[in-house]
């Protein structure tokens, strides 16, 4: 697999023996593709996973140029990629992992990862390329997303029958106070149609109430039952919750509530579908403040980095905290006379989408803290140009 030195092997120390035959035996034996190339990009080391892997016998392969290896435009480019770090000393694949394509022999692109290292001998330089073939792993991770999907969607069949009985409850009441109302309205106005305007202003604002609250509530429906679609761009996480603070901090100080922050100023971005994210948060603030009320308390507002593939968010109150037996992501729970029962859940499915996690627990002695989970580099599938995954 390798190029060897054709000396008679009494001329060769047998230190120098025993470390080519160690040598030989980790190219036999590893997994991963092993290849080397020199300066100019030919390649000189050509192992058996290599073989298995891109289709060519190491003979076939030793000697031609690594471009062989890859599609378009990689191949094209890879030569003017080596004179560059050979002039300018300035690496993109050395040192790290990247996520590329390859070639085989019989022209199949296919997923890799690639780990390149450099080492020197004098003047002479020789790179070493450390390939995974990561095509079952990417079968396997869609498959898992498929299922994910389904189950996602059975989850939501599901519920469709508690959601008909509770939209025809919310939407029967409401409806029926506007007929009743209007009805009032109607009534005044054939009896008297000179009477003054203030007989009807209370029977009008009532319907207007009504009319808003069934908007609300449709809105939010249809946000739950639609999929949760997302646009994930590179965030800058602190900015982000700044502006989320800035929005409610007077709307909670009009009530005598605090908002106090703790965002670290170096925290990674993160990759996520903005005004999705935005709206999950202004709820769970919005949620506070409410549960505050005008007793006036605190809310804090933090993000850490529990792993580093992670992004811990935490909303957290002084309120009186969630009454024992209530499930705030569970549709239609709510404790607010005008609330719809539908905020947490389609928070829930927006951080899910993200494949993320949100939960809560109580606060001592009193309040609730609301703690969002999220992968750093977004979701597995993102389809965007600013994410990290293409």
């Amino acid at each position: 697999m390798v190029r060897r030195d054709h000396r008679n092997a009494s001329d060769v120390p047998r230190s120098l023996q025993l470390n080519e035959a160690r040598w030989q035996a980790i190219l036999d034996t590893a997994r991963d593709a092993i290849i080397t190339i020199d300066a100019e990009g030919r390649i000189c080391v050509f192992n058996r996973s290599a073989e298995q892997i891109f289709g060519y016998a190491a003979s076939e392969a030793i000697g031609q140029d690594v471009g062989l290896l890859m599609p378009e435009p990689y191949r094209s480019e890879h030569g003017q990629y080596l004179r560059r770090y050979a002039a300018t000393g300035v690496a993109k694949a050395i040192g790290r992992v990247r996520a590329v394509e390859g070639r085989r022999k019989n022209g199949e692109i296919f997923p890799l990862e690639l780990s390149v290292s450099e080492a020197r001998a004098g003047s002479e330089v020789i790179y070493t390329a450390i390939i995974r073939d990561v095509t079952e792993r990417r079968r396997r991770e869609a498959k898992l997303r498929e299922l994910q999907h389904l189950a996602q969607q059975r989850e939501r069949l599901a519920d469709m029958g508690a959601i008909t009985a509770q939209i025809a409850h919310d939407l029967g009441n409401p409806l029926a106070a506007l007929s009743l109302q209007a009805q009032l309205i109607l009534r005044r106005a054939r009896r008297d149609g000179n009477q003054p305007l203030s007989t009807i202003m209370k029977p009008a604002e009532q319907i207007l109430f009504e009319v808003r609250r069934l908007e609300s509530l449709v809105r939010e429906f249809m946000t739950f039952a639609g999929e949760q679609r997302l646009e994930p761009r590179k965030i800058d996480v602190p900015m982000f919750l700044q502006q989320v603070v800035d929005l409610w901090r007077p709307v909670a100080a009009a009530q005598g509530t605090r908002i106090a922050v703790n965002i670290p100023r170096n925290l990674p971005p993160l990759y996520a579908d903005e005004e999705k994210l935005r709206r999950v948060l202004d709820n769970l603030v919005k949620n506070a403040v409410e549960a505050i009320g005008e007793r006036s308390g605190e809310i804090f507002i933090r993000a850490e980095i529990p792993t580093p593939e992670k992004l811990r968010l935490l909303v957290e109150d002084t309120g009186p905290g969630i009454a024992d037996g209530v499930q705030p992501f569970r549709l239609f729970e709510t404790t607010k006379s005008d609330g719809t029962g539908l905020g947490l859940p389609v928070a829930k499915q927006v951080i899910v989408a993200h494949g993320g996690r949100i939960d809560w627990i109580a606060r001592e002695p009193h309040g609730t803290v609301f703690r969002i989970e999220l992968p750093l580099r977004g979701p597995a599938v993102s389809g965007t140009e600013d994410s990290p995954h293409r």
